[in-house]
């Protein structure tokens, strides 16, 4: 059964059609025939998938750090405000019981 391989030369693509035989019991590639240069024009190029792969991750890791910080300022803001919230109640006691209690002479 005929494949299509692509071998990288010096820094270029080039595609051939090769089938598996084998010899001597080890398996190797016979070229059935050379197909030609398979590196696009330089101005054509697309995305290598590691390049792609990598972007990806990186989207990822930001909108999940994006989430996080997000959700550290909204648990952030509520500990604030619950603090604000007690320091206000316990200046509002001690108000009203500063008035109340007076020194009896």
């Amino acid at each position: 059964m005929a494949f299509i391989r692509t071998k990288r030369v010096k820094g270029i693509l080039y595609r051939y059609r090769v089938e598996s035989t084998r010899k001597e019991g080890k398996v190797c590639q016979r070229v059935i025939e050379y197909l030609g240069r398979a590196t696009p024009k330089p101005g054509k190029r697309k995305p290598k998938a590691k390049n792609a792969v990598k972007a990806a991750r990186a989207s990822v890791r930001k909108a999940a750090s994006k989430n996080v910080r997000q959700a550290a300022r909204k648990v952030a803001r509520k500990a604030a405000k619950t603090i604000v919230q007690k320091a206000a109640g316990r200046a509002k006691t001690k108000a009203k019981k500063g008035g109340r209690s007076k020194k009896r002479e």
